[in-house]
């Protein structure tokens, strides 16, 4: 063999060993833009606010290999919205940032927080690693780190843990101007408007969740036989109310201010609902205020005088506050 060939083969031996490791260079790029490596970003309660579904689900079966899928079946949607009772989640094995599936068996029931941040989806539906997006369902109680650190396990009943995620704790402020015949609404916690539906001479307060049509402000006491501090009318505020003939319950007083109320999502479900054969208990209004307590201060006001002696009410400045939850 002449010193050329040798020269030559030592030549194509080079540059494929130079193809080699740059084929190797370029796939741990791509590898490292695949994988992922994040910080844990929280418990449940927490990081599930940055996703876009959340299900109560059972889990069907695994699909293996180099894209790992298992099929769920939808037990209860508690945030979003789906159009069928079956899904497919895709899983990872630390690439994607998303867990192994391994952890999921089949017959196993979750609650699963799904395309939170850093779960790189595509174009599907997937659980993120990057803080706690499943906790297990175990006779009837959830575990994980439901509100806490991120190896601190706890173990609540389902029905607790549900309330806790819809209706968390809330507590919010604002003021307002509003004139005669407006509406005012505005959005408060995570399912709430705060209403002032107008009447005649002045506005009522409504409490609403998103969906339902009841006022759930409704059980404010009194029930009866005096003026509620829901209503908001000119002859509370004319400074004597012998005037109005037609004022409620011929009442002497009016309601204080600042006006409180109270509320609850489960007034119209659990408590007084529409199949309710007796009325409300001082139990159950006390559980409404548990819930929910509100005060409208009514900070000024100009009253249009009618000759009836019940004035309306032009144009009042008020302030809210707003809390409660779970």
């Amino acid at each position: 063999m002449s010193i050329w060939k040798v020269k030559g083969v030592l030549k194509i031996k080079k540059l494929m060993i130079f193809l080699f490791f740059l084929e190797l260079f370029f796939f741990r790029i791509i590898s490292n833009t695949i994988a992922c490596s994040c910080s844990w970003n929280g418990p449940f309660l927490k990081v599930s606010k940055g996703a876009l579904l959340v299900i109560r689900g059972k889990i069907i079966r695994h699909h293996p290999g180099q894209s790992p899928t298992m099929d769920v079946l939808i037990l209860e949607t508690l945030k979003g919205a789906v159009l069928d009772s079956g899904m497919v989640v895709q899983m990872g094995d630390g690439m994607f940032c998303r867990p192994a599936m391994e952890g999921f068996p089949p017959g196993s029931e979750w609650i699963l927080a799904l395309n939170g941040p850093g779960s790189k989806p595509g174009k599907g539906l997937a659980i993120s690693h990057c803080g706690e997006y499943w906790l297990r369902v175990q006779n009837d109680y959830v575990v994980g780190s439901i509100d806490g650190e991120e190896n601190q396990i706890k173990r609540i009943p389902v029905k607790e843990f549900v309330s806790r995620f819809l209706y968390p704790f809330f507590s919010e402020n604002f003021s307002k101007q509003i004139k005669a015949g407006e509406r005012f609404k505005r959005p408060f916690g995570s399912r709430f408007e705060f209403i002032l539906e107008p009447n005649s001479t002045g506005w009522e307060i409504v409490i609403k969740e998103y969906g339902r049509e009841e006022n759930l402000s409704r059980l404010t006491p009194p029930l009866h036989f005096a003026p509620n501090p829901r209503e908001i009318e000119g002859w509370h505020l004319s400074g004597n109310p012998y005037n109005c003939s037609s004022r409620s319950y011929k009442a002497e007083t009016c309601p204080e201010n600042p006006r409180k109320f109270i509320f609850s999502p489960e007034v119209g479900k659990k408590i007084d609902g529409s199949k309710a054969a007796r009325s409300v208990t001082v139990d159950e209004i006390e559980n409404v205020k548990r819930f929910g307590r509100g005060t409208l201060t009514i900070e000024s006001f100009n009253l249009e005088q009618r000759k009836d002696g019940c004035p309306n009410i032009e144009r009042m400045n008020f302030t809210v506050k707003l809390e409660g939850g779970y």
